[in-house]
């Protein structure tokens, strides 16, 4: 005891997990026990029971039917009738019914021979007498009955004894199903009483291995409690200086000599502080990049759908303080053509061109957006209606003189507007949408102004 009090660390939780798995064997080893006895028996019910009642049942339905043809039979021939099909379908039900008898019979055999029966095995056997009976009664209808068939008429006594017989079959029909049932019944009380005892002993033995294992763990963080001041103390240390922004303080790693688990972990830590420390001063260059990758357009290098929606919320705002802003819609007049007649990569160029154009003549803080395919938009801060169309006509004579080689020229059409105070971002793109339509209906390649 007292060399596993001073062991390391890595000792006494294993012996925890060795105390821990020992208890958790037991319970498994018990666990897969009693699972094969309850599988035992909900295979006895599952194989023999359900099986068995359900060839029963259908013995007892053509029995029925056999009794009340017979009767209908009577009746016919007391009124002078005579059916023709009475004797095959007589015969036809029971064949059927010797068929199923048969089917039940094996059932039960076969079962013994296997094992499968577990649960009272005299009461199948009982079982399989009475439908040995039923099946020795029934031949001795089918000899009663065939004379009757085939003389076509007996003897009140006779017709007496032969409704005797059949309800006899009919009442031992109903006991065999009965008896099943009982017995059904009994095997599931057997079966919930076993799954109830396994979760008790199941339910103790885990409730032990807890209390135990509780015990030794307990011990255990007591010892390790009192060793992670340190590493608690670095953990702060970096906490306070990622939460206040100031440098992270590089730790002595040299110095430091671990002589256990918790030892080599403060190490560890330590090596971490110190990488954290180096990648902290690239920090600022990762997010920058980042911030490029998600607010700009790759192709033409201009702002995304994305900085669109934030940036015009932001200018919404401000313009609820009286600062205005305006809007400038455009594409390219007949991009599709450029695309089909040179090609998607000139049809890239074209857009590349057509933004380095765009950003060369708009000054901070007005953006360029592309929206997708040849649709931009310039959001022009500070800039009322009229200023917005001198830059947009200027920017639509720019883009229609311009020519260089290996790129065929190309003309935009644009649709202006200036927001309107208390009105939505979706109410300000559709009229700025209507603009640029009007330009295309009225001969592309020009402006219109939307207030």
């Amino acid at each position: 005891m007292f060399d596993w009090v001073n062991a390391s660390l890595n000792r006494k939780i294993g012996s925890i997990l060795a105390v821990s798995l020992s208890f958790l064997l037991i319970v498994i080893g018990y666990s897969i026990y009693q699972i094969r006895m309850i599988n035992d028996e909900l295979k006895e019910v599952a194989h023999v029971d359900i099986p068995l009642t359900e060839v029963i049942t259908q013995v007892e339905m053509l029995q029925l039917q056999q009794h009340l043809s017979v009767e209908r039979y009577r009746l016919l021939m007391q009124k002078g009738h005579n059916e023709k099909n009475s004797i095959e379908s007589f015969f036809d039900r029971h064949q059927a019914i010797s068929r199923l008898l048969d089917r039940a019979t094996l059932l039960v055999t076969s079962s013994f021979e296997n094992d499968t029966i577990q649960f009272k095995p005299a009461e199948y056997q009982l079982i399989l007498d009475e439908i040995k009976a039923f099946s020795d009664i029934n031949n001795n209808f089918k000899v009663q009955l065939k004379a009757l068939l085939i003389n076509g008429s007996l003897p009140d006594e006779m017709w007496e004894h032969l409704e005797s017989t059949a309800s006899t079959l009919d009442k031992n029909i109903v006991i065999i199903l009965e008896q099943i049932s009982q017995l059904t019944k009994e095997s599931t009380q057997y079966t919930e009483e076993h799954q109830r005892g396994f979760m008790l002993i199941e339910t103790s033995l885990g409730i032990c291995a807890l209390i135990l294992s509780s015990l030794l763990a307990v011990y255990v963080l007591h010892v390790i409690r009192s060793r992670i001041r340190n590493i608690h103390l670095q953990v702060e240390r970096l906490h306070t200086s990622l939460e206040q922004g100031v440098p992270i303080i590089r730790p002595d790693e040299d110095s430091f000599k671990p002589s256990d688990e918790l030892g080599e972990l403060e190490l560890d830590l330590k090596k971490m502080i110190s990488r954290l420390s180096d990648e902290m001063d690239t920090r600022k260059e990762v997010e920058q990049q980042l911030i490029i990758l998600a607010t700009k357009d790759k192709l033409t290098d201009t702002y995304n759908r994305h900085k669109w929606s934030e940036q015009i919320q932001l200018l919404i705002g401000l313009s609820d303080q009286n600062t205005p802003f305006s809007v400038i819609s455009l594409d390219v007049d007949h991009f599709k053509k450029v695309n089909d007649n040179y090609g998607h990569q000139v049809g890239d160029k074209v857009l590349q061109q057509l933004a380095n154009l765009l950003q060369k003549d708009i000054v901070k803080p007005d953006m360029v957006f592309r929206m997708g395919g040849e649709e931009f938009l310039l959001l022009l801060t500070k800039q009322g209606l009229t200023t917005a169309a001198e830059i947009a006509e200027r920017l639509r004579h720019e883009i229609e003189t311009f020519q260089t080689l290996g790129l065929p020229k190309f003309t935009v059409s644009m649709g202006v507007t200036e927001y309107r105070a208390g009105e939505t971002e979706n109410q300000l793109m559709t009229r700025a949408d209507e603009a640029l339509y009007k330009s295309k209906e009225n001969g592309r390649n020009r402006i219109t102004t939307m207030p």
